[in-house]
C-alpha cells in the first residue's frame, strides 16, 4: 500500500512539474517574440551604421585630393561640369 501511494505521489508531483514547465514556455513565447523582433531592428540598424562607415572611411581615403573637392561641388553645390546631362524634375 505504501509502495503504491509513493507512485501516486511521484506521478502527481511529475504531471505538475510537467505542466508547469509547459506553462512556462508558453508564457515566454511573447517575450520571446518581442526580443527577436528587437534583434532584427538592431541588426538593420548595424547594417545602416556600417554603410555609413564605409562611405565615411572612403571620404577619408579620397579628402584633399581634387576627386573630392569635385564631388563635394558637385553634392553640396549643385555645380556640374560643361558635358554633363542635367534633369530638372517638373514636380517641384
Amino acid at each position: 500500500m505504501k509502495s503504491r501511494t509513493k507512485r501516486r505521489l511521484f506521478t502527481l508531483i511529475s504531471f505538475a512539474f510537467i505542466v508547469y514547465f509547459i506553462y512556462i514556455i508558453f508564457s515566454q513565447q511573447p517575450r520571446i517574440d518581442m526580443l527577436m523582433t528587437k534583434k532584427q531592428k538592431v541588426e538593420e540598424k548595424i547594417k545602416e551604421q556600417d554603410a555609413i562607415h564605409e562611405q565615411l572611411i572612403y571620404y577619408q581615403s579620397i579628402a584633399g585630393t581634387d576627386r573630392y573637392i569635385e564631388m563635394m561641388a558637385r553634392i553640396r553645390l549643385g555645380y556640374v561640369k560643361a558635358d554633363d546631362l542635367i534633369f530638372i524634375d517638373a514636380d517641384r
